[in-house]
């Protein structure tokens, strides 16, 4: 019996038992790199219309995957419309990137982390592939047993939005683990949540901003208090406030007519159902000085002016009026005329007093401004300059004063009287002769017409001494033909 049984056991049993092993290894290895499913879930259970809602997509579990999508959701296109995507709160390293396709209410989104993946590739180089070295990277990646939300959707639910509004799930495709296997991923539940009929008692804002005023602290929802500090020269701000539920009204108070000191401007929200009420308070604190103190302006060379107080005696060029710009970040005052690029400044340097500069915001570059030197042509400013020994004069020109506005120049003039030019530097650094016309206010580069007649002269000179080599290579081609036909020896008949 005991024989019988034994061999029973080889014939039948070992070999079942073997092929179980060989399976539940399997099933095991497919398990590791699969077995993901993917849930969509509002985190609203009721919203109404106008409020903004988010939809979160999770994987059932994270197995080191390190890129997945593209992954397709769909949504009640006629009920909701989608804002933006982001990443979940666990997705460090990955880039996201997503599409609309157009005509369909759909969202196709993709993830890869590339750090983990380029490190995985570069330990599977190696030249003896150590499987520890991959274990490693792979322990490195971000893994997790339990669901992962790996992307939220932001949607808000339209005014015609009634009853359930569902998103659901279509394509899920492109999972990949740092192993560099495919993970395989399937469709778990869709989402939906009941937009209610009922006015809404949000009184919240979405956006809250001050144009180029810095609000302390950045804006938050949830916080309604904020702090701000302006010139003196800054009298209205522009408020911006949008609230999260469209329906709400949004009043804006205290924003122009600032006093120098503290100011209070309020915003005030009042929900869709006129009950609940929020009201955002911003503390702006008018400065007596004309600028922020400290700020600090940088030039193309490294140069630093600091911006002064400037007095109430200062003398500012006709047709400029004071105006502000931005310089880090800050508002500061300046002198700005239409139709110039350039500013005026008033600052100092370490070694120097304050002065008035001329600023070019486009090439970063500092001059000081010259009363009675400087012109002014449509977008930019001109500066006499003393012409340099290795410049010639162009011919036919003699010096002599020129007007132009209120400036009384150095330059010359022409033999006939009809052309008036000047030696003048751009705001680029650049030097050459301008046309200056007074009779109708402008400035142009001059162009010398003999340089013209020069370039005439050249091409004719050129063109003719090819004619003419071509003549004495037809001549020569001609005479050897000729010299070869008389030396032909033509055979006599007897």
């Amino acid at each position: 019996m005991t024989k019988f049984f034994r061999k029973m056991c080889a014939v039948y049993v070992v070999p079942v038992l073997c092929a179980a092993l060989v399976l539940l290894s399997s099933f095991q290895k497919g398990m590791a790199a699969g077995g993901v499913t993917v849930n969509l879930a509002f985190r609203e259970t009721s919203a109404q219309t106008g409020d903004v809602i988010t939809l979160d997509v999770s994987f059932s579990a994270f197995p080191s995957i390190t890129r997945f999508g593209p992954i397709e959701i769909g949504y009640d296109g006629e009920f909701l419309q989608f804002l933006r995507i982001e990443l979940g709160p666990n997705m460090e390293g990955f880039e996201l990137t997503h599409e609309e396709p157009e005509d369909s209410a759909m969202v196709r989104f993709s993830a890869i982390n590339n750090e983990a993946e380029e490190a995985m590739l570069q330990g599977a180089s190696n030249e003896n592939d150590d499987p520890t070295m991959k274990a490693n990277t792979r322990d490195e990646v971000f893994s997790s047993e339990t669901p992962v939300v790996v992307a939220s959707l932001k949607f808000r639910v339209k005014e015609q939005a009634r009853g359930d509004v569902k998103a659901w799930l279509g394509t899920i495709s492109g999972l990949r683990d740092s192993m560099l296997e495919n993970v395989v991923a399937g469709a778990g539940t869709g989402a939906s949540l009941v937009v209610q009929a009922m006015v809404s008692s949000d009184a919240t804002l979405s956006v809250l901003s001050a144009g180029a005023v810095k609000l302390e602290p950045e804006f938050d929802p949830g916080i309604f208090e904020y702090n701000a500090t302006v010139s003196k020269n800054v009298t209205d701000v522009a408020i911006n406030a949008v609230a999260f539920n469209l329906k709400s009204s949004v009043t804006v108070e205290g924003e122009s007519n600032l006093q120098i000191g503290n100011n209070v401007v309020e915003v005030k929200v009042t929900a869709e159902d006129g009950e609940a009420v929020n009201v955002y308070t911003i503390h702006i604190y008018r400065s007596d000085m004309v600028l922020v103190e400290g700020v600090q302006l940088v030039d193309k060379v490294g140069s630093i002016y600091n911006f002064v107080a400037f007095p109430e005696s200062l003398v500012i060029p006709a047709d400029f009026y004071q105006s502000t710009c931005i310089v880090e970040g800050k508002e500061v005052p300046c002198f700005r005329r239409d139709g110039v690029f350039s500013v005026l400044i008033y600052v100092r340097t370490e070694t120097e007093e304050p002065a008035l500069y001329v600023y070019n915001q486009q090439t970063n570059t500092m001059r000081k401004y010259e009363p009675g030197r400087m012109l002014l042509r449509s977008s930019l400013i001109l500066t006499v300059a003393e012409k340099p020994a290795n410049v010639m004069v162009p011919e036919g020109f003699t010096a002599t004063k020129i007007t132009y506005g209120s400036s009384e120049i150095d330059g010359y003039v022409s033999k006939d009287g009809g052309t008036k030019i000047a030696y003048l530097k751009s705001e680029d650094g650049s030097a050459r002769f301008y046309v200056i016309d007074s009779a109708n206010g402008d400035l142009y580069p001059y162009r010398s017409s003999t340089s013209s007649q020069n370039v005439f002269l050249y091409l004719f000179i050129v063109c003719a001494s090819i004619a003419v080599v071509e003549t004495l290579i037809i001549g020569l081609l001609f005479y050897r033909k000729r010299h070869a036909f008389r030396r032909k020896i033509n055979p006599r008949r007897v």
